[in-house]
């Protein structure tokens, strides 16, 4: 089962590895799938230009010292032949490198969701379980467990919703569920005003689908203070 907290994981099997060497912008979730596209389409255009005017033949003779320095006494100052547009190739380079990891990046993002929403009908794909509020018996805060090196203890990170087991319902759908709607919030980029309700929409979260009784709990959480906050509101609103 591929678990929501291993989403990025997930990234880096489908070929693009968060912890390679890339540029500043280009890794997955730093922008959406059509952002990503957008940025490649613009770091081509840009190497087109630098590549036609790049003159493979151009030369200019330079003096690489200055004559009247101190390097010069009890020695000479030989000229050399350079190609003054050389730069404009290595910025054509650099662009086209740009281009191949912003694609790269949006290839990901719709690889990983295609994977975990694949056999998830097309309603599941894009109605959040949160919407369906008359099927959530309780909402309550969730922790997680953080060590200080010497102990652990218990941290407020976001919050969990336990629904009835409606027809059809297991754990392991109801956790296929949530990552497919993980994986679409990434791919446009945690841009969904119309689900602002659903904090499985927000950025930097993780969530995990469990048994609960006589039903089925979802827990969202968070590393980061704000954004466990606003989990927890978006799960108090629903009931």
């Amino acid at each position: 089962m591929i678990y929501a907290k291993h989403i990025s994981t997930l990234l880096t099997l489908v070929g693009v590895c968060s912890g390679c060497a890339s540029s500043q912008g280009t890794k997955p979730h730093d922008m959406s799938t059509t952002q990503h596209e957008t940025a490649a389409a613009q770091e081509s255009s840009a190497s087109n230009l630098h590549s036609a005017q790049y003159a493979p033949d151009a030369t200019a003779q330079v003096e690489p010292c200055d004559v009247g320095s101190e390097a010069l006494r009890g020695g000479a100052c030989w000229s050399s032949t350079i190609n003054p547009t050389e730069q404009l190739r290595a910025d054509a380079q650099k662009h086209e490198r740009l281009a191949r990891q912003h694609r790269a990046a949006a290839q990901a993002l719709r690889d990983v969701e295609n994977t975990v929403c694949s056999g998830l009908s097309e309603n599941d794909r894009v109605t959040s379980p949160f919407f369906h509020r008359e099927d959530i018996s309780s909402v309550s805060q969730a922790e997680v467990s953080v060590s200080d090196g010497l102990e652990s203890h218990q941290q407020f990170a976001g919050g969990r919703a336990v629904f009835r087991a409606v027809p059809g319902m297991t754990a392991e759908w109801l956790q296929r569920l949530v990552n497919c709607h993980l994986a679409r919030a990434a791919s446009v980029g945690f841009d969904m005003p119309e689900m602002s309700y659903c904090p499985l929409v927000l950025k930097s979260t993780s969530a995990t689908a469990s048994s609960a009784g006589d039903g089925f709990a979802i827990a969202v959480t968070s590393e980061d203070p704000s954004t466990a906050a606003e989990i927890w509101r978006r799960m108090q609103a629903l009931k």
